[in-house]
């Protein structure tokens, strides 16, 4: 007659925020994620966040392409905010805040330079040739954001080309590299804020 063992019980842990693959996770961890550097984490909420943002900016507005530039203006406000963000749960109000009040001072804006415009007399006359100075100022800066593209990582380089070189669309970027065109928009918004910063960091030199 064998001994009396106890019933075999399987101890299963459950699984840690941590061990849980980036697109799973809720806004929070990976805002907490991005708040410590992990630049891939901030990734996953572009490419969450990104065509909502679009379609609701290009709607608030009336004009799509300047709906998807608002859009990644939001995302960048929100990578610039994110050591400020308090994780109670509330990202999407505070994302959509950003769009809200973006979206309204762009109107603002506009509606004040449509009546500058109505209230100025229409030009007589052609515009003057650009003073030589001019011309050197803005070979510089042609010059300087040529150089910051090329110290893009060549993924980002391509699709900023792509984007603002070529003007191709998204979807047209997304068949051209063989990715989804919310990749395709996520590598242009990093892209973009790749770009700002080298230029600002040549501002500062």
């Amino acid at each position: 007659m064998s001994a009396h063992r106890p019933p075999l019980r399987l101890v299963v842990s459950a699984p840690t925020a941590l061990e849980k693959p980036l697109a799973e996770r809720g806004d929070d961890d990976l805002m907490l994620l991005a708040r410590a550097g992990r630049q891939e984490a901030f990734a996953v909420l572009v490419e969450r966040y990104l065509p909502r943002l679009v379609s609701f900016c290009g709607k608030f507005i009336s004009h799509a392409r300047l709906g998807e530039e608002l859009a990644q203006e939001v995302l960048l406000q929100t990578w610039a905010r994110r050591h400020h963000y308090q994780p109670q749960g509330h990202f999407v109000p505070f994302l959509f805040t950003l769009a809200n009040n973006l979206c309204r001072n762009h109107v603002r804006d506009a509606t004040r330079r449509r009546r500058r415009e109505s209230d100025e007399p229409a030009p007589e006359r052609a515009a003057p040739e650009p003073a030589q100075l001019d011309v050197l100022l803005e070979r510089e800066r042609t010059r300087r954001v040529h150089e910051a593209i090329g110290a893009l990582p060549e993924n980002l380089r391509e699709a900023v080309l792509l984007r603002f070189d070529q003007g191709l669309d998204y979807a047209d970027i997304s068949r051209t590299l063989g990715c989804r065109e919310v990749t395709a928009r996520s590598r242009v918004f990093h892209g973009i804020k790749r770009l700002r910063a080298n230029l600002h960091a040549e501002d500062e030199t």
